[in-house]
């Protein structure tokens, strides 16, 4: 019997150490941390609900590289966690900038007990200059091209019509230096590996939020479709 009962308490004390361990865990995945962020995207002219809904992108040659911090709040309501994180952005090809975010974020964890998570966040977004991409001439865009009026009737009256991917641009659109800051992730964990490494897709979007930073009308701002990687520091 006394054989039985060190048995018992060896079995239920390692149940008790294993719950412990996992507990730390969880609670080291969550709560107050401190993450690492490096990520690239490519410029889409396509709006970020059509992105979202419709898979549709129209990419440009303009690239960024995002080196990021990001800090796990105590706090959270339900199924979500919320985070703080700043960026500098280096933009490269069609534009070439800096520009800094500041964001909170809202992130839901473990999803159908899967190591995936969605996030959600807004901020502020500040450029060093105007950014190129984010602004239109009023006119007429072949291939991204622009013309005026007059050089698209020449093409049309020389080809008999302009091409099929012809953009008319009739007002012209004025961005902004400061504009708010969203973004949409999803990202998957390798939670067995050292430093709690992941690979995240982010749509990191510069909005004028319907007239508040510019003209609601044509909106201004700009889409990055962006893939990076994360680590526990």
């Amino acid at each position: 019997m006394k054989i039985i009962s060190i048995i018992i308490y060896m079995f239920i004390l390692i149940i008790s150490l294993g719950a412990e361990e996992n507990a730390a865990k969880e609670k080291e995945k969550s709560g107050n941390h401190l993450d690492i962020i490096a990520y690239s995207g490519l410029y889409t002219e396509t709006d970020l609900l059509p992105i979202l809904f419709q898979q549709k992108t129209n990419y440009k040659a303009s690239r960024i590289s995002v080196l990021g911090l990001n800090y796990g709040l105590s706090s959270n309501i339900r199924f979500f966690d919320f985070e703080a994180e700043g960026q500098l952005v280096k933009h490269s090809g069609l534009m070439n900038h800096l520009e800094m975010n500041v964001f909170l974020l809202a992130r839901w964890s473990n999803l159908f007990r899967l190591p995936v998570s969605i996030a959600f966040g807004e901020g502020i977004s500040l450029a060093s200059k105007n950014p190129l991409l984010e602004n239109k001439k009023k006119g007429i865009y072949i291939y991204g091209n622009y013309f005026d009026w007059y050089e698209a009737s020449f093409i049309s009256h020389q080809f008999g019509s302009l091409p099929f991917n012809t953009e008319f641009q009739l007002d012209s659109i004025r961005s902004s230096q400061v504009l708010n800051y969203l973004m949409v992730e999803l990202d998957f964990a390798f939670e067995f590996l050292e430093y709690y490494p992941r690979i995240f897709m982010r749509i990191h979007h510069r909005s004028g939020v319907f007239g508040l930073y510019c003209k609601p009308d044509p909106a201004c701002g700009s889409n990055f479709i962006s893939y990076g990687v994360k680590f526990r520091l």
